[in-house]
């Protein structure tokens, strides 16, 4: 992940993490990332896996590659698609498909854990 380093402590491009996430934010790219999380595939296969017309696939994996989360090589006719940030893709295909159960808090607990943490001095300016 991009971050700008102060002299204090790194900073997250949150900027670019948006962009990753635009890049992503759709159920025909996760399948395509998916899919090429188990190794590289040519488009020709990247279509047989994926459902969408060939110039959809195209205008799919250009946006993929502009953010450099897959790339790919040719061989003459061929061209074979990879990700190019494994660990990224990996992560975000596991917490996809992981469960994440949602988790109420009473009233007063969220007010007294939002007080306590800033009395701490850990929320950020």
């Amino acid at each position: 992940m991009h971050t700008h380093t102060t002299a204090s402590e790194p900073r997250t491009d949150w900027e670019f993490c948006a962009q990753l996430l635009r890049a992503v934010a759709h159920p025909v790219r996760l399948q395509i990332l998916a899919t090429l999380c188990e190794g590289p595939l040519c488009v020709n296969d990247v279509n047989a896996l994926v459902a969408v017309p060939q110039p959809q696939l195209s205008q799919h994996m250009g946006a993929l590659r502009k953010l450099e989360i897959v790339s790919c090589h040719t061989n003459g006719p061929l061209r074979c698609y990879y990700v190019c940030r494994p660990t990224l893709v990996k992560d975000l295909i596991r917490l996809c498909t992981e469960e994440h159960p949602i988790v109420q808090k009473d009233r007063a607990v969220v007010v007294r854990e939002a007080a306590t943490r800033r009395d701490s001095g850990t929320v950020l300016p």
